[in-house]
């Protein structure tokens, strides 16, 4: 609830004026999520939806993979666990495993 607000403009201003077909969110470093960060998600990934990007999720821990299958946001984000995510995205690899 304390950063969602801010996640969100961030969010807003970093994808201003910027066309791209992909995004990737790395979860790696939250450890918790409320009902505000849950809303923050799902209001930027319906802003992308509406352009057409395609939204990949990587490293959520149990407590946040089982927050996202609850709220339904499994539905409208692929998550993918970090084996997955480099699987399909291999130039991540130094970024993500460091």
């Amino acid at each position: 609830m304390e950063n969602s607000r801010e996640f969100y403009h961030d969010f807003e201003k970093s994808i201003d004026g910027k066309s791209f077909g992909k995004l990737s969110l790395n979860f790696a470093q939250v450890k918790f999520l409320d009902s505000s960060g849950i809303g923050a998600v799902i209001k930027a990934s319906s802003a992308l939806h509406n352009r057409g990007v395609e939204i990949y999720v990587t490293n959520l821990n149990k407590n946040l993979n089982s927050v996202f299958r609850l709220s339904g946001l499994n539905h409208i984000l692929s998550i993918l666990t970090l084996d997955e995510y480099l699987s399909k995205f291999p130039e991540f690899t130094k970024t993500l495993e460091a």
